[in-house]
């Protein structure tokens, strides 16, 4: 029992740790940032339905340009993944609609 106690208050501190390092976006303000050689440009707008959350992402060559829209409601969350090489982590960027705000974590590696 008292490992459960000590295992659930770990796992309890490291969910908080990963709270604490999320970044906000501000409504209609865009966050970029590069995954590998990929350039990623985020903002968001509230609408009726949520948050329409706009997502750019391309490299240095020319028409590498893509889009994605998605709709955010409180709880909901999305992932902008970029793959790497064979054995490697793919590089993420995680986006998450907490209440009235959008949340943001880089990637660490």
């Amino acid at each position: 029992m008292f490992r459960l106690l000590v295992a659930s208050a770990f796992a309890g501190a490291v969910g908080i740790a990963n709270i604490a390092q999320a970044e906000v976006i501000a409504p209609d303000t865009g966050l970029q940032t590069v995954l590998g050689a990929v350039n990623v440009t985020v903002y968001y707008h509230p609408v009726k339905a949520g948050y329409e959350v706009v997502t750019t992402a391309s490299t240095d060559q020319p028409d590498s340009a893509i889009r994605f829209i998605s709709i955010l409601a409180p709880g909901q969350d999305t992932v902008i993944s970029v793959p790497r090489g064979v054995g490697e982590s793919a590089l993420e960027l995680h986006l998450r609609r907490v209440g009235d705000h959008l949340e943001f974590q880089r990637p660490t590696s």
